[in-house]
């Protein structure tokens, strides 16, 4: 095994020129993992691993080199909430007293969602993320 930078000193919100199972760039996420570029079936999406050191079975990251730190403006985070599609209102989960839980708006009086199939959530893509690290798969 080739010699990688240790977790302890990986710095969060900085690139890394990394080698993983799906991944040749991430971003450290402060958590122990790696936010870059995945491609499957087709479709490229972002996408978390975890470092070597956080151990079986998801330890998967050997980060190389650190080629510095995102923009300030860019989030460290694989998507950015959740949207109710049809309304484009934000919506969170919030587990219930019984644990059951649902999707409630939050950019009011928190009511729930209406449950499924007309009540769906849907994810809102960190495409500043995105953009930036598709400059280091093109290079």
């Amino acid at each position: 095994m080739s010699e990688y930078i240790p977790l302890t000193e990986c710095l969060t919100g900085h690139v890394y020129k990394i080698m993983s199972r799906n991944l040749s760039h991430g971003v450290y996420d402060g958590l122990g993992g790696f936010i870059g570029i995945r491609e499957k079936f087709g479709d490229r999406y972002l996408f978390t691993e975890y470092h070597w050191d956080k151990g079986p079975p998801y330890g998967t990251v050997h980060p190389e080199t650190d080629l510095g730190p995102l923009p300030d403006a860019i989030p460290v985070a694989e998507t950015l909430g959740y949207v109710d599609p049809a309304t484009g209102r934000p919506v969170s989960w919030d587990f219930g007293i019984d644990m059951n839980g649902w999707y409630r708006y939050c950019d009011g009086d928190k009511e729930p969602m209406p449950p499924w199939p007309e009540g769906k959530q849907a994810n809102v893509p960190n495409t500043a993320l995105f953009d930036y690290l598709m400059q280091y798969e093109e290079a």
